[in-house]
């Protein structure tokens, strides 16, 4: 079984070389990403709500290209995103549910989404092979006020409001995971949803997106652990081919303290800490830098971002004992 995961994974971290050795280095601008990708395996996969074990509430936090400054000030600067989701295991029905809900706002453009996962979960083996559906609605906007220049201000051809448009939105996944070692594929925007935010006749669709994750817990000595993860996204819409590699090693000491460094292809170097606090390390803290390698002529050499979660103690599912008082008998 262990040598067939090392195959499985070689074989993936083989085709994200040839992906991105054919395609371009970065996703065109729709979905925000996230470096600490391996802590939120319910943003990439519905598959994988449940998979944790716990019910876990996480919020995330990210600024991207801190400091960027635009040529003109009405541009915004630094991209921000804020996610944040709740999933939960269903142990008595083999499922598990999730939702999150992200804002992400790049100058004048503006994404929303709220979506909710359901995965049915499946022994197989020495895991669980899970399958996830996802069902949401994702909104998509324009502040056209803040595209105004000096001098433009009266303008007819440029709006001078807020436009935006929320569509559903549906994705779907399998996902298998062990004690050892996880590997899932989705697809997102399975509708491809279209949206009309410049004029009725321009139509700017949501890209349907392949994630493939993957990623295995070695056990190095005692008390550490190290776990090499790999994240590859890639849009099938012909008028925009491309993809997104980020690759991960993570090394944990004694379940408690971990760190880490990555590498996002074309784009960044990430080096990421944290730590797990609190009785059966419920309270999870973590923090990512990126530092820019591709891009720096129009990017600001560094992004932020900031993770913190909550597993929520197992409810007691034990019958409560009849306790009898002398008062009530008779």
């Amino acid at each position: 079984m262990i040598h067939t995961v090392y195959v499985l994974v070689a074989r993936l971290f083989l085709l994200t070389l040839i992906t991105g050795w054919l395609t371009p280095a970065s996703l065109a601008q729709q979905d925000p990403q996230f470096s600490m990708y391996m802590y939120n395996p319910l943003y990439y996969n519905p598959a994988a709500a449940g998979s944790e074990g716990v019910s876990r509430l996480q919020i995330t936090h990210r600024t991207q290209y801190l400091g960027y400054q635009p040529t003109i000030a009405s541009d915004g600067g630094a991209q921000t995103t804020q996610l944040l989701s709740y999933n939960m295991p269903l142990a008595s029905l083999k499922s598990g549910v999730g939702i999150y809900a992200f804002n992400d706002k790049l100058g004048a453009i503006i994404n929303q989404a709220v979506q909710v996962a359901y995965a049915y979960r499946m022994p197989l083996k020495n895991g669980t092979l899970a399958l996830g559906v996802q069902a949401g609605l994702y909104n998509r906007g324009i502040n056209y006020g803040e595209l105004f220049r000096p001098g433009e201000a009266n303008d007819p051809s440029i709006p001078t409001s807020r436009v935006s448009q929320a569509k559903p939105d549906f994705s779907a996944g399998v996902y298998y995971n062990t004690t050892d070692y996880w590997l899932g594929v989705s697809m997102t925007h399975l509708n491809a949803a279209t949206y009309s935010l410049v004029t009725a006749r321009s139509t700017d669709p949501l890209d349907r997106t392949i994630n493939l994750t993957a990623g295995y817990r070695l056990g190095v000595g005692y008390n550490i652990d190290v776990q090499p993860s790999i994240l590859v996204q890639y849009s099938t819409t012909g008028r925009a081919r491309a993809s997104a590699i980020t690759a991960n090693l993570t090394g944990t000491y004694d379940n408690r303290i971990w760190a880490g460094v990555g590498y996002r292809l074309g784009d960044a170097i990430m080096a990421t800490a944290g730590i797990n606090l609190m009785r059966n390390n419920a309270l999870r803290v973590g923090y990512s830098l990126d530092l820019v390698t591709g891009g720096t002529q129009i990017k600001s050499l560094t992004s932020h971002e900031l993770l913190l979660a909550y597993a929520l103690p197992a409810p007691d599912t034990r019958k409560k004992p009849i306790i009898r008082t002398p008062r009530f008998r008779y």
